[in-house]
C-alpha cells in the first residue's frame, strides 16, 4: 500500500497548561515509581486523551466567541427598531425577521455547539482521569467520587445534570430554537432564551442565557478544582511511596 503524504497542523490550544502542569509535576517527582510510569506515557492512551481535552476545552472557548459576536449582531440589528415597534410585535406575537436569514441559524449552531463540545469535554475529561487514576496513581476513580470531590469545594454540580439534560433532549428529540426574553424597556435589554419547543407552553420550555453561563462557569471551576485534587493525589503517592522505600 502506498504510504499517503500528509501535511501536519500545529496546535497550540490555551488550555493546554492544566495538563502541562501535571505532567511537569511528574516528571520531577521523587518518587521513582510515578516518574517510571510517566515515562511510558507516551505509549498509553493519556498522551491522546490529554491532548484531546486540552483542545476540547479550548473549542469550547472558541464556540462562546463566536456566540457572543453572532449576539452582537442581532444586538445591533434591534437598535435600528423603536421601542414602540418591538413592544407591539411582542404584545402581538409577532417574530422579528432578521436582515440576514442566516443569522437566526448562525446562533443556533453555537448553541447546539456549546451543548456537544461541553459534554464531548465532560465525557473526555472523565475518561482522562479514569486512565490517569489507573495507571499513574494505581487507583479506580468515579463519576459520582469527583461529583463528590466537587461539593466539598463548595462547587455547585448542578450544571452537569443540566448538560446532561439539555444534550439528550438536543442530540436525539429537537432542535434549539431561540428568543429573546425582555428584561427591561428602559433601559432596553434582552437577553436570551433557548426554546425546547417552536412554541413554548410556560418556562420549563426555555433555558435561560444564564443558565448556560452557569453550565460554563461550573465546569471551568470544576476543571480548577480537579487540577488541584490530582496535584494532591500526586502528593500523597509521594508520601506512601517515600515511607514504603524506608521500611
Amino acid at each position: 500500500m502506498m504510504l499517503m503524504e500528509i501535511l501536519h497542523i500545529a496546535y497550540f490550544p490555551p488550555w493546554s497548561g492544566w495538563l502541562l502542569q501535571i505532567m511537569t509535576r511528574l516528571n520531577g517527582s521523587p518518587s521513582a515509581t510515578l516518574k517510571s510510569r510517566m515515562e511510558a506515557w507516551g505509549s498509553t492512551p493519556l498522551s491522546e486523551m490529554g491532548s484531546a481535552l486540552a483542545s476540547k476545552m479550548s473549542m469550547l472557548g472558541r464556540v462562546l466567541r463566536r456566540f457572543d459576536q453572532q449576539m452582537r449582531h442581532l444586538t445591533d440589528e434591534l437598535k435600528d427598531q423603536s421601542d414602540a415597534t418591538l413592544r407591539e410585535m411582542v404584545r402581538e406575537k409577532v417574530a422579528h425577521t432578521t436582515a440576514d436569514e442566516a443569522l437566526p441559524y448562525e446562533i443556533l449552531v453555537e448553541v447546539d455547539s456549546f451543548f456537544f463540545e461541553s459534554r464531548s469535554a465532560y465525557e473526555i475529561l472523565g475518561q482522562f482521569l479514569r486512565g490517569f487514576f489507573k495507571r499513574i496513581l494505581a487507583e479506580d476513580v468515579s463519576e459520582s467520587e469527583i461529583i463528590k470531590l466537587l461539593e466539598e469545594e463548595q462547587i455547585d454540580s448542578r450544571w452537569i445534570k443540566q448538560l446532561r439534560d439539555h444534550c439528550v433532549l438536543f442530540f436525539h428529540n429537537t432542535a434549539p430554537w431561540i428568543a429573546l426574553e425582555v428584561v427591561s424597556w428602559e433601559p432596553r435589554r434582552f437577553e436570551l432564551l433557548v426554546l425546547k419547543m417552536l412554541v413554548p407552553n410556560d418556562t420549563r420550555d426555555m433555558i435561560r442565557f444564564k443558565e448556560l453561563v452557569e453550565i460554563y462557569r461550573g465546569f471551568a471551576a470544576s476543571m480548577a478544582a480537579l487540577h488541584r485534587f490530582v496535584l494532591k493525589k500526586i502528593e500523597e503517592f509521594e508520601a506512601r511511596d517515600a515511607r514504603e522505600v524506608i521500611a
